[in-house]
């Protein structure tokens, strides 16, 4: 699905989360913590989030699978209070 332009909102001023438009066969272990720069998907949702900031909880059930991360610069989304348009890339 790459390269992957989404509209994303704020969730706990620690992500930005925007909704696919299918689920992913996710094929990963879950994960129940995360650290700021990770690419994750959430399958209720079926949803990506970008975590950007710490606030110390953890992820519910089902938890996230982590596909990808921001070497730096995540905490760059911070300054977007609502919606901002993400695009997404593999980097090789």
């Amino acid at each position: 699905m790459l390269p992957l332009t989404l509209q994303m909102d704020d969730l706990f001023k620690r992500e930005k989360y925007g909704h696919l438009s299918r689920s992913l066969a996710a094929g990963g272990e879950p994960r129940f913590s995360y650290e700021i720069g990770n690419i994750a998907y959430w399958s209720p949702g079926p949803d990506i989030a970008i975590f950007y900031d710490h606030d110390g909880q953890s992820i519910p059930d089902p938890g996230i699978v982590v596909l990808g991360e921001i070497g730096s610069g995540a905490d760059a989304l911070k300054k977007y209070d609502g919606t901002v348009d993400v695009t997404i890339e593999a980097v090789d």
